[in-house]
C-alpha cells in the first residue's frame, strides 16, 4: 500500500456521489485488489482529519491526530469514504521532507494486513447490504469508472465497424486462417 493522491478528472467524475470527498491533494491509501462483486479491483481510501467521534471503531483505522484535527474527531482511514480507482488516475504523493507523512506511511506500512483486511471487510458487508450512512455508492462509482473502457470500445467500433454478436474467437480465428 502506498500514499497517493487522486486526479481531479476521476473526482469530477465522481461529482454525482456527494459522500466522495473531493479536498484537492488529498491523500488516499491506495489498496489494491481487493475483492467486490466477484471482481478484484483497486480502491483508494481517503485519510480523514476530522472523522465524527460517533463514527463506529470499525469504519476506520486510527492514525495520530494531525493539527487541523478538532477536539473529539478522530484522524484515520477512512473505510466508508473508499471509491475503486484505476492506475491512469493515481498520482504520486510526495512524502519527502514530510515528518508526518513519512510516520502515517510508516503506521500504513506496519499495519498494512489490518488494513486490508478492514477493507475487504467493509467492502463484503457493503456487498451484503449493509451500508453505512454517509458511505459513497460504490456500485455507481464502479460504472463510472468503467465508462472509461465503454468509451474505448465505442471507439474502436466507430473505428473498425461493430463486430456481429454471431462472431465468437473461434470463428474469427478460422476466418483468418482460411484466408492464409
Amino acid at each position: 500500500m502506498k500514499l497517493v493522491t487522486i486526479d481531479k478528472a476521476l473526482l469530477e467524475k465522481y461529482k454525482e456521489d456527494t459522500q466522495v470527498l473531493y479536498k484537492d491533494k488529498r491523500p488516499y491509501v491506495l489498496v489494491i485488489r481487493l475483492r467486490y462483486r466477484g471482481q478484484k479491483q483497486d480502491f483508494a481510501v481517503p485519510i480523514r482529519s476530522n472523522i465524527p467521534a460517533a463514527a463506529p471503531k470499525n469504519q476506520y483505522f486510527a492514525l495520530p491526530p494531525r493539527p487541523s484535527t478538532r477536539p473529539k474527531n478522530r484522524h484515520g482511514i477512512h473505510y466508508i469514504k473508499m471509491f475503486p480507482v484505476s492506475k491512469k488516475y493515481l498520482r504520486r504523493y510526495r512524502t519527502e521532507g514530510n515528518d508526518f507523512a513519512i510516520l502515517i506511511q510508516d503506521i500504513i506500512d506496519r499495519n498494512s494486513k489490518q488494513i486490508i483486511a478492514a477493507c475487504q471487510d467493509y467492502l463484503t458487508a457493503y456487498e451484503a447490504g449493509n451500508k453505512p450512512k454517509f458511505s459513497t455508492d460504490i456500485d455507481l462509482l464502479l460504472t463510472k469508472l468503467s465508462m472509461d473502457n465503454q468509451d474505448k470500445v465505442e471507439a474502436m467500433q466507430s473505428l473498425f465497424g461493430c463486430i456481429p454478436a454471431e462472431i465468437t474467437p473461434e470463428k474469427a480465428r478460422e476466418e483468418r486462417l482460411s484466408k492464409i
